[in-house]
């Protein structure tokens, strides 16, 4: 059974006809859980309005989104809240670590807003950085920091991890242990993860890769291969 369905999803921005941007059409999809999703496409294809969606960030202008039997698109805002803390973790390129809080103060802010958090310093542990708990993000890599962006997601024990271009500010060396580590967890707790890109290498990588351009699907290929990540450079 599909976790995730998407059904003619469109979103248009402008109320006035002759000034209206059509994002997405008619986009169609569906997920099963655990999978590793790549949601690839140029600057401007849409992927971005996708994610937001996704994430319940954005509402659609039409169709239905479900997740986890839950119809996001039936949702009102505040209830829109609950499904973005309680089901939904978030990784972004840029990291969006509070520069004032440790990494492990960093991870705990995201577990105390849910029920069901996982522990703290054993989830920065699993992602290699048990040692750093108490050093500040200035004080961290690039690399690290993003590692402590994934673990403040995955403490919250979403059922969907999403990720916007989370190696787009790394070298491609600490970006494949990035992808590796997001590839680890998936398969480890059977999560959904589902990045959006323009870097195609990565969609080497995917059971799953689709395909946006110019707000439209393109492709939908389920794949089934071994991963290998020592060959994926950019």
């Amino acid at each position: 059974m599909s976790q995730l369905v998407l059904e003619n999803i469109s979103k248009i921005y402008g109320k006035e006809k002759d000034n209206q941007v059509v994002a997405l059409h008619d986009v169609c999809f569906t997920i099963d859980q655990g999978e590793f999703v790549v949601i690839l496409g140029e600057s401007g294809a849409g992927k971005s309005t996708l994610l937001n969606i996704l994430g319940g960030m954005d509402f659609a202008s039409s169709g239905q989104y479900v997740v986890d039997d839950v119809d996001v698109t039936s949702l009102n805002q505040k209830k829109l809240g609950v499904f973005r803390r309680e089901k939904i973790g978030f990784v972004f390129q840029f990291y969006n670590l509070m520069p004032n809080l440790t990494a492990l103060e960093n991870v705990k802010i995201a577990q105390s807003i849910v029920k069901d958090g996982l522990d703290a310093l054993e989830v920065l542990d699993s992602v290699g950085l048990k040692e750093r708990a108490n050093n500040f993000p200035s004080q961290l890599s690039g690399g690290e920091q993003q590692r402590v962006a994934i673990a403040r997601a995955i403490v919250k024990n979403p059922s969907l991890l999403l990720c916007d271009e989370p190696t787009g500010a790394l070298d491609s060396k600490t970006g494949v242990l990035i992808l590796k580590l997001l590839y680890d967890f998936s398969r480890s707790a059977n999560k959904t993860v589902i990045i959006v890109t323009h870097n195609s290498k990565i969609s080497e990588l995917a059971d799953r890769l689709i395909r946006i351009a110019d707000g439209k699907i393109v492709l939908n290929e389920k794949r089934d291969h071994k991963v290998e990540f020592d060959s994926v450079v950019w």
